[in-house]
């Protein structure tokens, strides 16, 4: 009887939050609508319309909406400090002044816009933590929420790419039949997106007991699997452990006898899909002899050789501190032409050359510090799942600079660093 009037209390806290217009507005368009934006950026790209890398597509049209009004929202907003407003512009200052030195030496209009589209990215990240911490933070019941927003998110983005599968209007992964990324445009940034909030999922049915998200985690497993890439291997060799886990908690006799009939019957046949599935990585390791360069995939070659390009002679050495810009970064600033650069794959070297070694060192302690104090306030299932998306953006990239997958990092730290432990949940669910 107390429990059910806690929860009548605690409902009526949420309804003002629930009901308030630029919350709600924000959420649903992060969490729902752009998504379907970076889909259709896919499908364009499938149809020719647009080529990868293009300006004015619907992922950045979508982003530069909800950017403006972010800006908006957390400037108007009382509740967030004037210190860390300030920080805010001094950020976008130092990205402008980057970007703006370089187009006056190069006299180009479209790196210029594409350094603000690049550096925009970034702001998007900050400006959702600042406009979600308030909320996040306030009350167990909003925690709670959030949290099963977070791996709505992961599901809304599963969906559109086990859908664009089925459908048989998808990208296939280096030109496999069976591996796809649905119609998004980075395999790497959607196995990291989906895979993250499998891993989430499993783990909010383990401390909340709510099946739900059981077979939710069951549904991005699948999802995870199809898209083929080492990412999606990785997340999915996690996620299959954490679901037999659970699994002999939630069913712990039949799951024995299913185990034991999986493992005769089924698992040689799995293996085999998984073949075609994984074809690409299994034919690379056969074929190299040294395994590291399959595990770099040519990232090691590719900042090698921007080391070896860039020039800080001269005037030219501001570029340590203030980089490139994200249009040239490490090619040659004279050389008056458009040249398309070759992405780096990583999003410290792709900070690095962009806009200097403050940039990249920022990002660095930033991830740092936050699996530190994670792991101090014993969130260790959220610190590994944040470990092992900043590890995936240090070394591989598709995740900084990646719309659909940055918004993970935003979403992780405020889990992390709210003043609720993910585990008090379980009263509330009680």
């Amino acid at each position: 009887m107390l429990i059910a009037q806690q929860q009548k209390i605690e409902l009526k806290k949420l309804v003002p939050y629930l009901f308030s217009s630029k919350l709600v507005f924000v959420t649903l368009f992060c969490v729902l609508v752009l998504p379907i934006f970076d889909s259709m950026t896919g499908a364009f790209f499938k149809l020719k319309i647009m080529g990868e890398g293009g300006l004015a597509t619907p992922s950045q049209l979508g982003r530069l909406l909800i950017l403006g009004l972010l800006f908006f929202f957390v400037f108007s907003s009382e509740k967030v400090p004037t210190q860390i407003k300030k920080r805010i512009l001094y950020l976008t200052t130092f990205f402008l002044i980057a970007e703006s030195l370089v187009a006056i030496l190069h006299m180009g209009l479209m790196p210029y816009i594409s350094g603000i589209v690049f550096f925009s990215k970034i702001l998007f990240c900050i400006l959702a933590y600042v406009f979600f911490k308030s909320w996040v933070i306030e009350e167990l019941v909003y925690y709670d929420l959030f949290f099963r927003l977070v791996i709505a998110y992961g599901v809304v983005v599963a969906f559109l790419l086990s859908s664009a599968f089925i459908s048989g209007f998808h990208i296939s992964n280096y030109g496999s039949k069976f591996a796809t990324r649905g119609l998004f445009v980075s395999g790497n940034g959607v196995g990291v997106t989906i895979g993250t909030c499998t891993l989430l999922a499993l783990y909010y049915s383990f401390i909340t007991k709510q099946k739900l998200f059981y077979f939710l985690g069951v549904f991005m497993i699948f999802s995870t699997v199809i898209i083929g890439t080492k990412t999606a291997l990785l997340f999915a060799l996690l996620s299959s452990i954490l679901f037999f886990i659970i699994s002999l908690k939630f069913f712990p006799c039949s799951s024995l006898i299913l185990s034991i009939l999986i493992g005769i019957y089924v698992v040689p046949v799995v293996i085999d899909a998984l073949s075609l599935v994984f074809e690409n990585i299994i034919n690379k390791f056969n074929m190299i002899e040294d395994k590291t360069v399959l595990l770099s995939s040519s990232r090691d070659v590719f900042i090698y050789n921007a080391f070896y390009k860039v020039d800080w002679n001269g005037c030219f050495s501001v570029r340590l501190l203030f980089g490139g810009g994200a249009y040239f970064a490490y090619e040659d600033l004279t050389f008056l032409s458009e040249v398309k650069r070759k992405t780096l794959e990583n999003d410290f070297f792709e900070l690095f050359f962009s806009y200097g070694v403050v940039a990249a060192f920022t990002y660095l302690i930033l991830g740092v510090t936050t699996i530190v104090n994670g792991a101090l306030k014993g969130r260790y299932f959220l610190t590994f799942c944040f470990f092992l998306v900043f590890l995936h953006s240090v070394l591989a990239g598709h995740v900084l600079f990646n719309g659909t997958s940055s918004i993970i990092l935003v979403f992780l730290l405020l889990l992390i660093n709210a003043r609720y432990h993910p585990i008090k949940i379980r009263s509330l669910k009680s």
